[in-house]
């Protein structure tokens, strides 16, 4: 039984049901993997997924494998094995020594194979690297000195070389090759120097390339679903770790030994590229005591670090969060480059201030409203300069409805929201409804109330007036749309009669 095969057969339902939990009728149940008062972790029914939004746990989100790897304390692997124990019908106690010989001996095949081709597959890139002169001083041009790494290069003509026909075709089937109707291939990161990303055993999971060539389109290349870290999990005894915004900027960080001595480092893929498994590792890390920000110097890195700053604040309160000053317009290994003290870093680094959530004096704490006391009328604006990006503002929340919504089908309106307050550092709620549908609005009223803390009755006006104005500005478009009768063109009798 193949991993996909476990995942579509194996229910989360199933998984609950083993385990003797049972979601209320909002689908929340008190997560089993922190002490817990009220419900926090999400049962998402469709997708077979989970999602606690406590920020006491590192739970997070996951499926019904993780979720099962969590509750028995073991590997993915092993946790695969008993979930396909489940999938044959027979509730095998999880937690039982007893051997389940037919799950053994081909579950997870795919991944192994995946691992084993990228293995032997980033060998001969490693092996190519210091043949190619180009790759070469392509590296030392960045100011990086490869012979410190484990880096490879791409020339594209692996498949060409390789007798293995094997080789080739779990090549093609991982993506690292496409076959062209025309005959011949597609190289996936052709003419890149190539890095390894590791997952938390320290097995190469999946490969990023970088152009030597092309510096401006294309010049960022990922393996599919882009797993894995670079340069890889950070040690379990981090107390300081450093997040930069690419790889590039990682492996600039990693070759000063002065600096590795007191940070480790963790490279971002890109502004937006703070992952889950980023989110994961960081979690993970039971002394962390400060999390570094040294993204680019430009406004794209300054907002990055301030949105992974407010997000990382809820997860970790107590984890002191501090910046860099990156100049502008350089970034960690632009700054290698133009400096001939490879110290600049180390100097930046220790130059580096707290994070400050608002550049205006503190709010004051929000008072909340008494149970008896009665809510004022909910008013707000719709922001609809952008059809697929509606935002609604009522000055406490932030509403937006990502991807518009549909002008056909008036007796329904599904949207997808996503709800932001405006002066509390939280993570916004995402949540899929109809509007129309009683259940669904009173279950994204109660999750809008308790995660981001503002009174029931007050949300449930909020949601009541976004509805009543996104059904006017529905009528408004339908409207629009409508044709138009065409206006008859009285002629004055002369033009009636005359040539």
């Amino acid at each position: 039984m193949e991993l996909l095969e476990i995942k579509s057969r194996l229910t989360i339902d199933q998984v609950l049901q083993h385990y003797g939990l049972k979601p209320d009728k909002n689908d929340r149940l008190l997560c089993p993997f922190h002490p817990d008062k009220t419900p926090s972790l999400q049962v998402y029914h469709k997708t077979n997924t989970y999602y606690c939004f406590s920020s006491n746990c590192s739970a997070g989100t996951g499926d019904v494998i993780q979720f099962i790897q969590l509750m028995e304390k073991c590997s993915k692997h092993e946790a695969l094995v008993k979930a396909a124990a489940l999938c044959g019908g027979s509730l095998i106690p999880l937690t039982s020594s007893a051997p389940t010989p037919a799950a053994k001996l081909f579950v997870e095949g795919d991944e192994l194979e995946k691992e084993a081709l990228l293995g032997k597959v980033f060998s001969y890139f490693t092996k190519s690297l210091p043949l190619t002169r180009k790759a070469v001083e392509y590296l030392q041009g960045r100011g990086i000195d490869h012979p410190q790494h484990v880096i490879g290069y791409n020339s594209g003509g692996l498949h060409g070389e390789s007798k293995n026909h094997h080789l080739v075709n779990s090549m093609e089937k991982y993506g690292l090759l496409k076959r062209r109707p025309a005959g011949g291939y597609s190289v996936w990161a052709k003419d890149c120097v190539i890095f390894p990303l590791r997952n938390a055993e320290h097995k190469v999971v999946s490969l990023y390339g970088r152009s030597i060539t092309n510096d401006s389109d294309q010049r960022h290349f990922y393996g599919s679903g882009r797993e894995g870290l670079y340069p890889g999990y950070p040690k379990s005894s981090t107390t300081r770790l450093v997040l930069v915004e690419s790889i590039l900027d990682a492996v600039s960080i990693v070759q000063q030994h002065e600096l590795m001595i007191q940070y480790e480092v963790l490279a971002l893929y890109g502004t937006n590229g703070l992952t889950d498994e980023h989110a994961q590792a960081i979690l993970a890390l039971k002394h962390l005591e400060e999390i570094i920000f040294m993204l680019n110097g430009d406004e794209a890195g300054k907002a990055a670090t301030a949105k992974h700053c407010t997000m990382l604040h809820a997860l970790l309160p107590i984890v002191k969060l501090t910046t860099v000053a990156v100049p502008d317009g350089e970034d960690v290994n632009s700054l290698l480059q133009t400096h001939d003290d490879p110290r600049v870093l180390t100097e930046l680094i220790e130059g580096r201030t707290p994070f400050s959530f608002s550049i205006e004096s503190p709010a004051p704490e929000p008072v909340k409203t008494p149970a008896a006391a009665t809510v004022r009328p909910v008013t707000g604006q719709l922001i609809t300069a952008n059809p697929e990006l509606l935002v609604y503002d009522n000055g406490e929340l932030l509403i937006t409805v990502l991807g518009g919504i549909k002008l056909t089908g008036l007796d329904r309106m599904r949207v997808t929201l996503k709800v932001e307050h405006k002066a509390k550092p939280v993570l916004p709620v995402r949540h899929h409804l109809d509007l129309y549908n009683h259940p669904h609005t009173e279950q994204l009223v109660n999750k809008i109330a308790e995660h981001l803390d503002v009174p029931t009755q007050a949300t449930t006006q909020t949601i009541a007036a976004l509805t009543s104005e996104l059904e006017s500005y529905r009528a408004k478009r339908m409207e629009s749309l409508q044709p138009r009768a065409a206006e008859r063109v009285q002629l004055s009798p002369a033009a009636a009669g005359g040539d």
